[in-house]
């Protein structure tokens, strides 16, 4: 048996480099990567308490699941055009979800109607310009009509992350071509 010194890893045989010191250093370099992200949002554009709290009083249960704010262990700030691609970091771009919902979303463009719970509804006017930014080849109207048939009724629990982004998308894009 081989105890690697630096890490305290067993194994069978000794290897080298140690695996156990490897994964080590990829955890640090992803945490350092975490944090210097987390650093580098624009800090003008912090959101105070007070306007995510007052926004959430526009919401009567999560947009997302219809579970209601009573029940709900955590409310979560989420981004509706996630800032990771290119979203604002700015009340206007929020939206409040639970937990669970917020981190199913990750890191996609869906904005959830606040009266019909689990149903995508189109990007405000605001946000369309950071649409281009996020979702290049989005306002190619060739790229929906070339994919699968979208059912634009499918709502939360039996609709992917991805096919709730593509009617997001696709309303958004809608609303765009009108004005």
């Amino acid at each position: 048996m081989y105890r690697c010194p630096d890490c305290y890893s067993d194994f069978l045989m000794r290897v080298e480099p140690c695996p156990g010191c490897i994964d080590q250093a990829n955890r640090k370099a992803r945490a350092k990567k975490a944090k210097e992200r987390r650093h580098s949002y624009d800090p003008n554009g912090q959101i105070e308490d007070w306007e995510f709290w007052d926004l959430l009083r526009w919401y009567r249960t999560c947009p997302c699941c219809g579970k209601n704010w009573s029940a709900v262990e955590m409310i979560a700030r989420d981004h509706i055009v996630p800032v990771s691609r290119g979203g604002p970091n700015e009340a206007k771009n929020l939206q409040p979800l639970c937990q669970p919902c917020n981190l199913w979303k990750s890191d996609r463009i869906i904005y959830f109607d606040r009266h019909f719970a689990g149903r995508c509804a189109p990007l405000p006017e605001y946000l369309l310009p950071y649409l281009r930014a996020a979702a290049p080849g989005v306002h190619e109207q060739t790229t929906f009509l070339e994919a699968a048939p979208l059912d634009l009724r499918l709502r939360y629990p039996e609709a992917t992350a991805r096919q709730l982004e593509e009617i997001t998308l696709h309303l958004s894009t809608a609303q765009e071509l009108d004005y």
